[in-house]
């Protein structure tokens, strides 16, 4: 797992924002320290060496929130194995 970044705030809309210093992809999975999945990068906004990410919570992750002010979160260093048709393979 690669290190995301570190919870600066919470907007009104209820998602988590992080303080980077990369810039990852959308919709990518979203996970604590302890290996939760807390949710997806919803958006990346600001300057471009060290950008804000808005993360969508899940409903489930929603409470006690506030208390992880601080905390580092990270993504999954493996690509995300998507639905849909698979590619044929050339002959």
């Amino acid at each position: 797992m690669k290190k995301l970044g570190i919870i600066s705030h919470f907007s009104n809309k209820g998602r988590i924002i992080v303080r980077s210093d990369q810039t990852p992809g959308f919709g990518l999975p979203v996970f604590t320290g302890d290996k939760k999945r807390i949710g997806t990068v919803a958006d990346v906004f600001g300057p471009t060496k060290k950008p804000y990410i808005s993360v969508k919570v899940h409903a489930k992750n929603s409470k006690n929130l506030e208390n992880r002010v601080g905390e580092t979160l990270f993504i999954s260093s493996k690509p995300i194995n998507r639905w849909g048709r698979k590619k044929r393979k050339k002959k």
